[in-house]
């Protein structure tokens, strides 16, 4: 079968495209023909081992998994003996675990309790998109604090792949929403319903005279303290990105000692998680924002693009076998 391979680390060019063994199901699995699969940051972040604490969990001087990609969506092709939940021929989405091969490949073994159903109001490059980004937006929106009708959040990086789902999922639940963007991105951030946009080319988000009860912060380009001179009596601080490794570690030193503010290290991605985005994103509630969809073939300018920083919502891999 066919699969993106990565044996060292660097750029783009140390991608490669391989023939390897087609997987077989062990205990709990299930296989997945892929059909289209979503990148993120950690795409390209792992490709590179930036930051370097990454090399701590994947490899100091190698990569140990030589597979990228976590989001996809596809049909179950073939299940092991004691899977009753799915079967041949379903249509469904989910992600990987960092223990398993990644999603950029033909055929995949993956946990059944990793996937769940996805309906036909979505298609595959859709539902491909509500992974990694859809989980962090909802976790960030509703896990760490109870938003109430017209309470304010604040959304750094409103228009990128989490960005985008938080909007749609703080205005969801009522909130008054500010989205912090480009210029370019303005209208796309307005249309998913956010209510006033900063445009931090031409505005320095920390001079604001408002305040928040939720800032999101999903960019880490301000450190934390300065961040939270932004919330209101009783606000929440929630981080999803930290920037560099300084940055991470200042992250996890704040988060660890001051009860407003949360990092979001070790992302929550359960089947209920995953259904519920899945209802949201059915409903219409949520609408993936997709940027630009490639073929396979095309895999490392993608990972570039979203390199850049400069991708609005998702960037698809279309898997078309």
């Amino acid at each position: 079968m066919k699969s993106l391979y990565l044996d060292r680390y660097g750029s783009s060019e140390v991608l490669s495209f391989r023939d390897l063994p087609k997987p077989e199901a062990s205990s709990g699995q299930v296989i997945v023909k892929v059909h289209a699969v979503s990148l993120n940051p950690l795409d390209w972040r792992l490709m590179r081992a930036d930051p370097f604490l990454i090399r701590l969990y994947f490899g100091l001087f190698k990569p140990k998994l030589h597979c990228l990609g976590a989001d996809f969506s596809g049909v179950v092709d073939a299940v092991a003996s004691d899977v009753t939940a799915f079967k041949a021929g379903d249509e469904i989405f989910g992600l990987m675990t960092p223990e398993i091969t990644g999603s950029l490949s033909e055929l995949i073994a993956i946990p059944s309790n990793s996937i769940v159903r996805k309906t036909q109001a979505l298609s595959h490059p859709q539902a491909a998109t509500l992974g990694v980004a859809a989980l962090t937006a909802y976790e960030g929106i509703h896990d760490y604090r109870a938003l109430k009708a017209k309470e304010k959040v604040l959304i750094n990086g409103a228009s990128g792949g989490v960005g985008t789902f938080a909007v749609q999922m703080a205005k969801e639940l009522g909130a008054h929403v500010t989205g912090v963007c480009s210029g370019r991105n303005a209208e796309l951030v307005r249309g998913l319903g956010a209510n006033e946009v900063i445009d931090y080319q031409t505005t320095d988000l920390l001079r604001t005279e408002d305040r928040f009860d939720l800032v999101y912060d999903t960019v880490g380009n301000h450190p934390p303290k300065a961040l939270k001179t932004l919330l209101a009596p009783g606000g929440r601080l929630v981080l999803a990105s930290a920037g560099n490794s300084w940055g991470f570690l200042q992250a996890m030193r704040i988060a660890k000692k001051d009860a407003s503010v949360d990092l979001i290290i070790d992302l929550k991605k359960d089947q209920k998680r995953l259904q519920a985005v899945g209802e949201l994103a059915t409903s219409g509630k949520i609408v993936p924002v997709i940027d630009r969809e490639y073929s396979f073939e095309e895999t490392p300018a993608a990972i570039d693009y979203v390199e850049t920083k400069r991708a609005r919502g998702k960037v698809v891999i279309r898997l078309d076998w």
